[in-house]
């Protein structure tokens, strides 16, 4: 008895000799258990190489004499695998008798599925007789079928049955498949039929698909090499499947192919099979692009050589032919020609994430080989469009030619305008020993980018981007012209995203492999200005690091500016944000606005990094820091708000929730009305207005300012519950520190002031 692990094998023999030999008469008796054995390893020690794994558990018992061996037994394999298709579980009965050996009651069971029958082998003629029935067989579950793109499902049914010799077999079969289905696409009903007279075995096919035909014929010389001379014929063949798999589903109507193709040579050598198809029709709709054969599609295999003799398609803007041959064994070498225009819109059915439109013109020669393809020729772009669903703008009016010169790609000349601008592309790629080369340039003029979400600039670009897919860099320089802020746009949010670095490591690996190095400067004093933000300022900026993790460096200045915060206008001193940490984009800030509440000057000093800044506060006349956050807050110092407090709790009250409710709705109302009429910002005040012959709040009131020119701004306001009481306030700035301010009042006294500011160090 041998055992290792849970396998277990039992054996006992015994065996007449005459002077010492086993000789043919010689009696014999065997006892044969196997357990938990591996069947590879059983197979292996009989001397067979079958591609059959599990666990066996064998049992047999044999008499007789060696020239007449007689027996029976059992034979038992679960969670096993044949030729890589998995099943449950293989019984069988084994009989030996009259030189036969036998297996009875074989029964394969895989889920729902079963294959019933028995085969019977002569171990001295080497003739066989099978017999095979099997039901219910899941395609989806057949591994050999599932290795292709297209997703095979149905249900399968097939009898056989043969006879004679290995060398000279008679096979008769029907294989049956229903509801077959392809890509989720149900096709219909195959039924194959192989019946064999003599050497030759006849091969036919019918399908029942709906609107479709597909049928096959042809004869198998079962001697030999099994020569064989296979037709195949198909009409109105339903191809959407095949179409939607390699094209990742931009199948947008119905496709259809009509044709024959004739198979010849030995099916044990595959390699020297010939195929000849000629495809009469062919018609697609792909991304809403109509797509048919110009005269018969003609091709051929031959010698392990892929020949195109005729490829014509034409449809809306595309009208292409190709032809050529390409070598299907050692490093597959390639000459083929492809000419005429194709439509932009197909490079959707490649990638669903492109949106494109417009015309290419080519007439390119291919040769090489496939691994490494040298390419001749020119492509031509005509008024073309693409735009990408993760980058923020897209190209349009693409026009211009690149040439093809052996291993080198050049940019001959190719414009396309983006965000309003034009954009001028250079530069050449080269491929030597497997390895890309590229050195591009791109020229851009009043460019538009809506970039990060929010912000919305024109810029000038030079820019240059050169190396390997293993280590390049983009250089040059970058020039802003205009520069706009939608009214949602939070900049203090976006400086703190900026300085955040991730605390996970980037998994691009390309956008790794690409170094920054691209100067970034502004028009000067360029204007920037939103509903409650207006500023003149200048920046000059280096973006180093990598396209996966940018740096920011430099210097950002703030000449002048005025910023709308609940209700007052804050107007910016002097600014500057600077950028000089190497490691990550860390912005810090130094800026000074200045506002004026009832009798007060107040001056804002906001310092440090933007993670942590620090606030200063004074006055003129000097208050405590305390006075000045309550003049800010609720237009009166600490003192008045305890004298307000101590002699009406209730007013008091009022004051503090109006302050509240001014500034709720003035961030709703001015918002929206930002939306609707522009710059517009639009001031509600609960408690209405108060004048000196009547302090009396007596309702709430509401200001509309607009910004008519960059230096006149026209502010008016008005009590909801007495029309009479009015102020149309008109504020022209003459210079940066000079301004006229004119006013009319509730009282219709009309009034005018000079300002003129002074700044002192």
């Amino acid at each position: 008895m041998l055992r290792r692990g849970p396998a277990e094998i039992s054996f006992d023999v015994s065996a007449g000799l005459r002077e010492r030999q086993l000789i043919e008469t010689s009696p014999i008796t065997a006892r044969i258990d196997v357990r938990q054995v591996e069947a590879a390893e059983v197979l292996a020690l009989a001397g067979y190489d079958y591609p059959l794994t599990g666990v066996m558990n064998l049992h047999i018992r044999a008499t007789g004499t060696r020239a007449d061996p007689q027996g029976d037994g059992t034979i038992q394999i679960t969670t096993a695998t044949l030729y890589g298709q998995p099943f449950q579980r293989l019984t069988a009965g084994l009989h030996l008798q009259g030189g036969e050996a036998q297996l009875t009651s074989i029964q394969l069971v895989q889920q729902d599925a079963r294959v019933t029958g028995d085969a019977t082998y002569n171990l001295s003629t080497h003739a066989f007789h099978l017999n095979a029935t099997g039901d219910n067989f899941d395609l989806a579950r057949i591994a050999v079928l599932q290795t292709s793109r297209v997703a095979v499902e149905g249900r399968m049914n097939f009898t056989a049955t043969g006879s004679g010799t290995l060398e000279e077999p008679v096979i008769n079969a029907e294989l049956s498949l229903h509801s077959l289905t392809l890509d989720r696409e149900l096709a219909g009903d195959l039924t194959i039929n192989a019946v064999t007279q003599g050497p030759e075995m006849r091969v036919t096919a019918r399908a029942q698909f709906q609107n479709a035909e597909l049928q096959i014929d042809g004869n198998v010389h079962v001697r030999d090499d099994w020569p064989a001379s296979l037709s195949l014929h198909f009409n109105h063949l339903d191809v959407d499947s095949l179409l939607r798999t390699y094209l990742r589903g931009r199948v947008t109507g119905h496709s259809a192919l009509a044709g024959n193709v004739q198979l010849e040579g030995p099916l044990k050598r595959p390699r020297e099979l010939r195929i000849t198809a000629n495809l009469t029709d062919l018609f697609a709709d792909v991304q809403d692009v109509k797509v048919r054969n110009d005269g018969p599609l003609r091709f051929s295999v031959s010698s392990q050589l892929l020949k195109i003799d005729q490829f014509h398609l034409i449809g809306e803007g595309t009208d292409l032919s190709a032809s050529g041959t390409v070598v299907l064994s050692g490093e597959r070498q390639l000459d083929l020609h492809a000419q005429g225009r194709v439509n932009l819109r197909l490079i959707e059915s490649f990638n669903p994430d492109f949106t494109s439109s417009g015309l290419v013109t080519v007439n390119v020669n291919v040769s090489g080989d496939a691994a490494k393809p040298v390419m001749q020729g020119k492509v031509q772009i005509e008024n073309g469009a693409i735009a990408y669903i993760d980058l923020p703008s897209a190209l349009s009016e693409i026009n211009g030619s690149l040439i093809f010169n052996q291993d080198r790609l050049q940019i001959e000349n190719l414009t396309a305008r983006t965000g309003g601008g034009l954009v001028t592309f250079g530069g050449y790629a080269t491929s030597y020993n497997r390895q890309l080369n590229f050195d591009l340039t791109l020229r851009g003029q009043g460019v538009r980018l809506r970039y990060p979400p929010g912000v919305s600039s024109t810029a000038d670009a030079d820019l240059h981007f050169a190396g390997t897919p293993a280590a390049s860099a983009l250089t040059g320089d970058i020039t802003v012209n205009k520069l706009a802020l939608t009214p949602g746009f939070d900049f203090g949010a976006y400086l703190e995203r900026t300085a955040q670095t991730s605390a996970l490591p980037q998994t691009n690996p390309l956008l790794n492999r690409i170094r920054l190095d691209v100067h970034i400067t502004t028009a000067p004093e360029l204007q920037m200005q939103t509903a409650i933000v207006r500023l003149s300022g200048d920046a000059d900026l280096h973006m180093r690091g990598t396209a996966a993790k940018p740096v920011l460096l430099g210097r950002a200045d703030v000449i002048e500016g005025e910023v709308y915060f609940s209700g007052t206008k804050y107007r910016l001193e002097r600014g500057d944000v600077t950028f000089t940490n190497p490691v990550t984009t860390m912005p810090v800030l130094d800026l000074q606005a200045s506002t004026h509440v009832r009798d007060y000057d107040i001056t804002l000093n906001l310092n440090g990094p933007i993670d942590r800044p620090s606030l200063t506060y004074r006055s003129e006349p000097p208050l405590p820091t305390a006075d000045i956050i309550a003049l800010l807050a609720f237009g009166q110092t600490t003192q008045q708000s305890a004298q307000l407090q101590q002699s009406n709790q209730t007013a008091f009250s009022q004051e503090a929730s109006s302050a509240i409710l001014n500034a709720a709705l003035n961030a709703t109302v001015s918002n929206r009305a930002q939306r609707l009429f522009g710059v517009s910002r639009i001031k509600i005040n609960p408690q209405g207005l108060a004048t000196e012959t009547s302090p009396t709040q007596t309702g709430p009131a509401v200001t509309i300012e607009q910004q008519v020119k960059d230096n006149l701004t026209l502010t008016y306001t008005t009590n909801v519950s007495q029309t009479s009481q009015q102020i149309i306030q008109a504020e022209y700035n003459v210079t940066r520190n000079v301004s006229v301010v004119g006013v009319r009042d509730q009282n219709g006294v009309v009034s005018f002031d000079v300002r003129i500011r002074q700044r002192k160090k």
